[in-house]
């Protein structure tokens, strides 16, 4: 029997323009307006289901590649500063999202810098004070794009004040070419591959190592994307030629990836949440333009999710909720030296 216990559930939003290489000048950024739309819905819908606040985190593009193309690093909250209005009448999270987008002037192309991990932590710091300026406080949870970590980012992450990180993708190699990197990139994506499925207080050692004492633990919890087995989508087809049962294979379950249907997506996301040791989801979003395939296949899946019987279990909520650090283990102030040296898990 399928479990009926709570799944809390981290639905990150990357507020971002339209284009991943948006041309200059001042223009809405039409994806967050749909966005915006689509998440208002959902948050009567599955509140209605759960009897339980539906609290996403938006978590802003607010770094130089922004200031290049819209003429100031506080475009978006300018622009559109009624829809962080309606934001803040909900216990929703705000945040950043940093990209390490650079301009190359001879090419006239944008290209993320990768292999210049100083140029990462400027635009992170570039974010975080524009994020100040804009909201009288300093921002708490963060994403990198582009599929994008390093352990010096993350120092730098910490630097500023940032609590919680919602990037890693367990289970996803370094990526040599996507359309978030810009025209190129000068290194490849980040390796997640051993990364933990449940959250976790990464060690000060790599960012995809849990820490294991005091002295060891970054003080900031890694909330990583869910990753499921997807090789109940091919059972049919490898049972027909092969004659067995097709290997595990765990890879991030984006919700803008192509999936058979809104139900096997969800059966999946429900099976990926329940075998892990405590029910856990988190997902990502971009704003993407309207009329993309990506975000009218991510209306599909959301639409649709009050009607699956998971909507009844998923609870959206902070990624510094007590639900999600307590599936981290004791946070790093309360470890004590009688618990070094035991896994965090």
């Amino acid at each position: 029997m399928a479990s009926s216990a709570p799944i809390p559930t981290v639905l990150r939003i990357d507020v971002e323009p339209d284009e991943h290489q948006p041309s200059v000048g001042e223009r809405p950024w039409n994806g967050f307006l749909a966005m915006f739309d689509m998440i208002e819905t959902l948050r009567c819908r599955l509140s209605d289901a759960t009897n339980h606040p539906v609290c996403p985190t938006w978590l802003i593009r607010l770094d130089p590649d922004v200031e290049r193309a819209f003429g100031r690093t506080d475009f978006p909250v300018r622009r559109h500063l009624d829809l962080f209005d309606g934001i803040l009448k909900h216990p929703d999270v705000l945040g950043i999202h940093v990209h390490a987008l650079r301009w190359n002037a001879d090419k006239a192309v944008v290209f993320s810098d990768y292999a210049d991990e100083t140029w990462a932590a400027e635009c992170l710091q570039v974010a975080a004070s524009t994020f100040q300026n804009c909201f009288g406080r300093p921002p708490q949870v963060m994403s990198s794009g582009g599929f994008f970590m390093c352990d010096s980012l993350l120092d730098a992450a910490v630097a500023l004040g940032i609590r919680a990180d919602v990037t890693v993708e367990p289970g996803l190699p370094p990526i040599h070419d996507n359309v978030s990197f810009g025209a190129y990139s000068t290194a490849p994506s980040a390796d997640f591959v051993r990364c933990p499925r449940l959250p976790y207080y990464p060690s000060r050692r790599a960012f995809d190592i849990p820490a294991t004492s005091l002295d060891d633990v970054r003080p900031l919890i890694m909330v990583p994307l869910i990753s499921g087995d997807t090789s109940p989508i091919l059972k049919r087809l490898y049972r027909r030629f092969v004659s067995r049962e097709p290997p595990k294979y765990y890879e991030p379950l984006n919700p803008w990836k192509v999936w058979p249907s809104p139900q096997r997506f969800w059966d999946l996301a429900q099976r990926a949440a329940d075998e892990l040791p405590a029910p856990y989801l988190a997902f990502a979003l971009r704003t993407d333009a309207p009329n993309t395939d990506s975000h009218r296949r991510v209306c599909e899946l959301f639409e649709y999710l009050p009607r699956h019987p998971i909507a009844k279990r998923i609870q959206i909520v902070n990624p510094l909720s007590w639900e999600v650090e307590s599936l981290a283990g004791p946070r790093p102030f309360e470890w004590s030296e009688a618990s070094a040296g035991t896994r965090v898990q």
